[in-house]
């Protein structure tokens, strides 16, 4: 019998979250969530998830500064991180010092570690196929 993958959904915003657990679970998959940085950081050292499904813009903890922190504890550093945000979509086009700040949004994304980094809204399917394609690069 196959695992099924394990997801970490780390937001603030707990419609985002009932929604992504629904398209996530509708897929198969165990999902677990968390609504701050602290928590989502508690429950990646307890739960050890195969992907981390995470907001950036959230109080006291934002998503880089959690991502920072997987990255350089060895207990959760190979968990996958897909960051999902509303920060750096099409609208967010102001060019500063040569990027768009759209740009430099998911430069930031992925210097700290994300693999893959998904603006708001998305869609189901273009959820599904970025969740997939991080765990099949994880070897899921």
């Amino acid at each position: 019998m196959t695992r099924k993958a394990r997801i970490l959904i780390v937001d603030d915003s707990r419609p985002t979250v009932m929604i992504v657990e629904r398209v996530l679970k509708k897929e198969g998959y165990e999902v677990f969530t968390a609504y701050d940085g602290k928590e989502g950081l508690r429950k990646a050292r307890e739960l050890k998830p195969d992907l981390i499904v995470l907001d950036i813009m959230m109080p006291e903890m934002d998503g880089y500064q959690v991502c920072q922190r997987l990255q350089r504890d060895p207990e959760t550093a190979r968990i996958g991180v897909l960051m999902l945000t509303a920060k750096g979509g099409i609208d967010d086009r102001k060019v500063k010092y040569g990027f768009t700040t759209a740009l430099k949004e998911r430069m930031i994304g992925f210097e700290v570690g994300a693999v893959e980094y998904l603006t708001k809204p998305v869609t189901a399917k273009e959820l599904l196929k970025r969740v997939k394609s991080v765990l099949w690069s994880g070897g899921f």
